[in-house]
């Protein structure tokens, strides 16, 4: 007989995952995800994806404000599990009790590591070659539950957040189709983490994708991997924000013409057709493609191709912050 299954997810990464669920051992009964959004300048709402996966295949879906509003409805469904990626909030214990801890999470990192909302960002920020998937035991705590099984990809220099997203949803939707079944017959057992090696990746602010470029210029690199092509990270020249949402660390075999003055962290200092260089605390980072207030993205090299005067050699990004490069 199938089992009864509850998903819980909200973004895109969720609906991949909702494709790894195979419908022959299992019936998937409802869908909960997040209430609809306001969007965009007319502030108009929008389902999540993982809503408009439920409404196109013909599924419950569930929007509470909070998840224990909907406790009462989830015991009369009876599910004999849940499963959840990327939801957005905690699941109360008193609903994870309905499935005797039945409960499982798809987390995108190799756990203890990057316990917490944001694991994917958190990897680019910090340079990390690989990371993974984890599927793991619900509890009170987050992330803190013991992991069945952990599968690991490579990161590549020319990833960003939106192509590790993708990446680790079809690894994700892979390992819930090879092992979920098993993981319920009691075939794999649980693994605790292991206490000493926990870190955490909470929340992204939006102080934290203003860029800063008194960093070297491989941390700057990876703050722009880590929030492109959304929200995107930032620097401001002349009172304008300005998302730099590709840019690749600058060798130093490439030669280019400049002056000899003392340059500042965050300086525009060469343009060509690839884009721009600007300095930082250590090494120069060339911007590939911007996109400057209120309007669409474009290749930086316009600048140079199209003799864009916004920004110029000599201006600073986030001047006021710059430090002086010795």
């Amino acid at each position: 007989m199938k089992k009864k299954l509850i998903f819980f997810g909200t973004p895109e990464i969720a609906v991949k995952i909702l494709g790894g669920i195979n419908l022959n051992d299992f019936e998937l009964i409802a869908i909960v995800t997040q209430p609809d959004k306001k969007y965009g300048r007319k502030q108009e709402l929008k389902p999540s994806p993982v809503k408009e996966f439920a409404i196109n295949n013909n599924i419950k879906v569930l929007q509470p404000l909070k998840v224990i509003e909907i406790f009462e409805e989830i015991k009369e469904m009876k599910p004999d599990l849940l499963l959840t990626c990327a939801y957005g909030q905690m699941i109360p214990t008193k609903i994870l009790e309905l499935v005797s801890g039945m409960a499982i999470n798809v987390h995108a990192s190799l756990l203890p590591k990057y316990r917490g909302g944001s694991p994917i960002q958190y990897a680019l920020l910090n340079g990390d070659k690989t990371t993974g998937i984890s599927l793991m035991q619900m509890i009170k705590e987050m992330d803190a539950g013991d992991f069945y099984v952990q599968e690991s990809i490579d990161i590549l220099q020319t990833d960003d957040c939106e192509s590790l997203f993708e990446k680790l949803g079809f690894l994700g939707k892979e390992m819930v189709q090879k092992y979920l079944l098993k993981i319920v017959n009691k075939e794999i057992l649980p693994i605790a983490q292991n206490e000493k090696l926990v870190s955490f990746a909470p929340k992204i602010t939006s102080e934290m994708e203003k860029i800063n470029f008194n960093l070297s210029a491989a941390a700057v690199i990876n703050q722009i991997r880590a929030f492109a092509p959304t929200p995107g990270a930032f620097g401001i020249i002349n009172n304008e924000r300005y998302k730099i949402l590709k840019a690749r660390l600058l060798s130093e075999k490439e030669i280019f013409p400049m002056t000899l003055t003392i340059k500042r962290n965050g300086e525009v200092i060469y343009f060509d057709k690839e884009g721009f260089i600007v300095y930082t605390n250590f090494g120069m980072i060339k911007v590939l493609e911007i996109q400057r207030q209120g309007k669409t993205k474009i290749s930086a090299g316009n600048y140079f191709v199209n003799k864009l005067k916004d920004i110029q050699i000599g201006m600073i990004f986030n001047e006021s912050e710059a430090k002086i490069n010795l």
